[in-house]
């Protein structure tokens, strides 16, 4: 049973005169005690974080978003009202651009022309973002994104946005003695962007017993994309092989 918020003083003394019915007292008692029941919300009340997720939507009008979107998920818009006045603190800086990304739950790095091999043109910034727990890369949150960084950059800074994530595969090994051969098949298929159909196979054979490597794959293609699928085909025709896969990364420049 949860204890009374009521003040003493409430429940000892009554505003109503001398003459109220005992019906009009129990009213007085049960109004005041469901208005002392209520939390108090000021102190969490502008924190985007702590706050009551309906109030939300009014910081960020308070802090002047400049993009929302009602289908974003809770965490997203805490983040984008928590981050907005932040954000337009330190606009037209490379701070307020990463800030921007991580509001839409994305990482990034940020590299001005100066920086750039070969070095770019003055004024001209590279952005590679990847969205936390690689997930792919969704077209609607791009063109927010897009907006959100228009509104955050310097005027006459010029962006460059690549947009990359991971993809992951199993390799299946099986060995005998020579001349017998041993063939081993991986596939990794994964979705990219909204696009045709973008695939890829190749195979290594060896017959001799030095190592075989298989470097990092990249893919890369401009939005928008839909599917792209990478296969890997590995024969070895004697003993002793060892074989290494290493990482294969998409990326697409928008």
């Amino acid at each position: 049973m949860n204890q009374s918020k009521l003040p003493l003083a409430l429940k000892t003394y009554s505003v109503l005169p001398d003459n109220r019915s005992p019906l009009e007292r129990s009213m007085e008692l049960s109004f005041s005690q469901q208005i002392y029941g209520i939390g108090n919300p000021y102190p969490h009340l502008l924190d985007a974080q702590k706050t009551a997720f309906e109030i939300v939507p009014y910081i960020a009008s308070e802090f002047q978003l400049p993009v929302w979107d009602t289908s974003d998920t809770e965490p997203v818009k805490r983040n984008l009202a928590g981050h907005a006045w932040q954000v337009r603190k330190m606009s037209g800086t490379r701070a307020g651009l990463k800030l921007a990304l991580e509001s839409f739950d994305f990482q990034s790095q940020i590299k001005p022309w100066y920086q750039q091999q070969p070095q770019g043109q003055p004024y001209s910034l590279e952005i590679v973002a990847w969205e936390k727990g690689n997930k792919p890369v969704n077209v609607a949150n791009v063109k927010k994104l897009l907006a959100y960084i228009e509104d955050t950059k310097s005027e006459r800074d010029q962006i460059e946005l690549s947009l990359m994530f991971g993809v992951e595969t199993s390799m299946g090994m099986a060995g005998a003695k020579a001349p017998a051969t041993s063939v081993k098949e991986t596939a990794g298929q994964a979705t990219l962007w909204s696009m045709p159909d973008a695939k890829m196979s190749f195979a290594i054979t060896g017959a001799v017993p030095p190592a075989v490597s298989v470097s990092p794959i990249d893919a890369e293609a401009t939005i928008p994309i839909m599917a792209a699928h990478v296969q890997m085909n590995i024969m070895g025709y004697s003993a002793h092989y060892n074989i290494t896969v290493l990482t294969i990364n998409a990326r697409a420049t928008l």
